[in-house]
């Protein structure tokens, strides 16, 4: 048998070749060149070369051609694609990506019990899926293309008889799929029953977070000890982004509640406020739509910023008598407000104070009010407000009451002389 060649790229071609190994073209559409050359020249005929000329194969893109030399190659080895049989390297990774897999879903369903805001979990569930096909699709194809790709100078089918001599059964396949479930399953009996994390701090313990458990919640009751020594603080965010919590019961040992500690409770109806406390945080129940009266205790002295903003069912409001400031945004968009008494010790009202609390019609203020400034859009849209009565010396900014059909009326005050 003589050997030709093909005139297009000069690739030696065979008998039973259809094709040209190197440029792809149909043996039958070119002319080739007999083995045996003159010295002088050799005459050859050039076809017209149509895009039908070339094995099909060539149409994929160069991810897909890969992988159909790749399967060519291990048509002929003998190499089945079957998911039970993978090189042993291959494997141990898809093991490793199985308790990686498991591990996340531990963690996930673990800090569901933290009620962290809602898009942590949207994004934790993205990553899971992301994950879990990732692992899946860990075929012994893919691995051929990844091992391929690495070592470009060596031929495929080495690579394709170098792994079939490596191969092992898959049997963990049950052992894998059990593992993730006892993962997600572990959490469950872990937070069967509510955790309180408590820290240590000056005059005795503050509660640093409520894990919420699967028998209970709705409702909270927090001890008046730990460890022998009184409970005197919620830290911040101690109950935040509890979505079922209905109903807090806490001792009057508190002195202290921080920031944001009911955060969006929307659910939230009943909270007993401690006896003795001080200090209100900034935004302890911002977003808290369900609640309906707060009363607070004449020892409290700081009431920070949208301390109930937008807690849009807060009918009434008992504020202390020892209370100095009405930081900016403390009742924004309270719209169920009908009336507040401001306390005489009130020095100042901060800025959207009761923007859009658009049902508040009295704003009690007494000849004794030692208030002295109301700030920036304070009074804003407050749609059912008609009249208000404040000190005379009282400074006022030029939009107060903007957008707001209020009437201001001045008197004087019983500390007039002071200023």
């Amino acid at each position: 048998m003589k050997s030709s060649f093909c005139t297009e790229c000069g690739a030696e071609l065979f008998e039973n070749d259809s094709f040209c190994r190197n440029c792809g073209r149909k043996v039958n559409d070119i002319e080739t060149v007999p083995e045996t050359k003159t010295e002088t020249s050799v005459v050859s005929k050039k076809s017209i070369v149509n895009v039908s000329s070339f094995d099909p194969i060539f149409n994929n893109s160069e991810d897909l051609l890969l992988e159909e030399f790749i399967k060519k190659e291990m048509e002929k080895a003998g190499v089945v694609d079957d998911k039970k049989l993978l090189p042993a390297v291959a494997l141990k990774r898809k093991n490793i990506l199985s308790i990686i897999f498991a591990v996340l879903v531990f963690v996930y369903v673990t800090l569901i019990f933290f009620h962290f805001p809602f898009f942590t979990y949207l994004l934790g569930l993205i990553i899971l899926v992301a994950f879990f096909f990732v692992t899946r699709n860990y075929d012994l194809i893919k691995y051929l293309k990844k091992e391929v790709k690495s070592r470009p100078s060596e031929k495929i089918s080495n690579i394709v008889m170098n792994v079939k001599n490596s191969f092992i059964a898959d049997k963990l396949k049950p052992i894998r799929i059990s593992g993730v479930v006892v993962a997600a399953i572990i959490p469950l009996f872990i937070f069967l029953n509510p955790r309180i994390i408590y820290e240590k701090v000056d005059g005795g313990y503050a509660v640093r977070y409520y894990i919420f458990g699967l028998t209970n919640f709705t409702s909270v009751e927090i001890p008046e000890t730990y460890k022998g020594e009184k409970v005197v603080s919620l830290r911040g965010n101690t109950f935040s982004n509890m979505p079922f919590l209905k109903e807090v019961k806490l001792p009057d040992t508190i002195t202290e509640i921080r920031g944001q500690a009911f955060k969006n409770d929307k659910k939230l109806v009943s909270v007993n406020i401690p006896e003795n406390l001080e200090y209100l945080g900034g935004g302890a129940f911002y977003n808290c739509k369900s609640i309906r009266s707060i009363e607070l205790p004449n020892t409290l002295t700081y009431l920070g910023g949208e301390a109930f903003s937008n807690a849009k069912s807060l009918i009434s409001v008992k504020l202390s008598d020892n209370l100095t400031e009405i930081r900016g945004n403390t009742f924004e968009n309270c719209t169920s407000l009908t009336s507040i008494d401001i306390p005489d010790s009130v020095t100042r009202i901060g800025g959207h104070a009761f923007y859009g609390a658009e049902s508040l019609s009295k704003v009690n203020i007494s000849r004794k009010s030692k208030l002295t400034e109301i700030g920036s859009s304070a009074f804003r849209r407050c749609y059912s407000l008609y009249k208000i009565e404040i000190p005379s010396f009282t400074i006022m900014n030029e939009r107060t009451f903007k957008e707001s059909p209020t009437y201001v009326n001045r008197f004087t005050s019983y500390y007039n002389s002071n200023y």
